[in-house]
């Protein structure tokens, strides 16, 4: 296994986990000690881990995980899920991309498709540039260099001025009282505007962000017409969504 392919292992690990022993990803990684140690400096260089007695762990006092961990996170599960949004997806339809690491894996997948994409998020823009049959509208704004997405004035003014069939949405956690949330305020209200210009508004999350509540409020649940999410989520829990009149996919 090369240095890259052990580095997002350790993420992924970390993501799940929180905190993981030098020993454990030994064993997991099938690298001597020597290897692992050098590999979370390295990491920890990047301030993408803390390196503690015997392991590392996720970074203390953030107010969100560092991203390359967040795109290691269940990634197998954020696979299925933008696999079954874009076969959702009808040709021909304008369609609102947020950004975030389970709506990065919607990208691969339309390549191919006939849409129109507006979109907030530089690197969804820039995975599209290829795609013949996808028109791209980047609304603009002021960067959020974590996510790579634009937020403030000129995007919302961007997105007033385009009816969207459908939202395509990201978010950090899902409750019943407490609706959609994520980490930033600017890009809860950014996606708010991006979900008022469409006909439904499409949710992707796996199962690991419901029953979170994170500081900034996009929208209520009652403004979601469908949630992706995976199998990992009971099927008991997903009925009590549906019960909101929301449709849950699981996959």
């Amino acid at each position: 296994m090369i240095r890259a392919e052990r580095h997002d292992r350790i993420l992924a690990e970390l993501a799940r986990r929180g905190t993981v022993s030098a020993q454990e990803l030994s064993k997991l990684l099938d690298a001597s000690l020597a290897t692992i140690r050098r590999d979370i400096a390295e990491l920890e260089s990047r301030k993408s881990v803390t390196r503690t007695h015997g392991g590392a762990s996720l970074p203390q006092g953030r107010e969100e995980l560092p991203f390359d961990a967040m795109v290691m996170s269940y990634l197998p599960e954020k696979r299925r899920i933008g696999a079954a949004v874009a076969s959702a997806l009808q040709d021909g339809i304008t369609v609102g991309v947020g950004g975030g690491t389970t709506v990065m894996q919607m990208i691969p997948a339309i390549q191919r498709r006939s849409l129109t994409v507006v979109t907030t998020a530089i690197n969804v823009a820039l995975d599209l540039r290829t795609a013949d049959d996808i028109e791209v509208t980047l609304t603009g704004g002021t960067l959020r260099r974590r996510t790579a997405e634009t937020v403030g004035h000129i995007a919302e003014r961007t997105l007033r001025d385009i009816n969207l069939d459908v939202t395509v949405i990201g978010v950090d956690g899902i409750d019943p009282e407490k609706g959609l949330t994520t980490q930033d305020s600017n890009e809860a209200y950014v996606n708010r505007v991006m979900a008022e210009q469409a006909r439904e508004v499409w949710i992707m999350a796996d199962h690991s962000k419901f029953g979170e509540v994170r500081p900034a409020k996009i929208m209520p649940l009652t403004g979601a017409s469908r949630i992706f999410t995976d199998i990992g989520l009971p099927e008991e829990v997903a009925a009590r969504y549906r019960a909101l009149g929301i449709e849950v996919v699981r996959v």
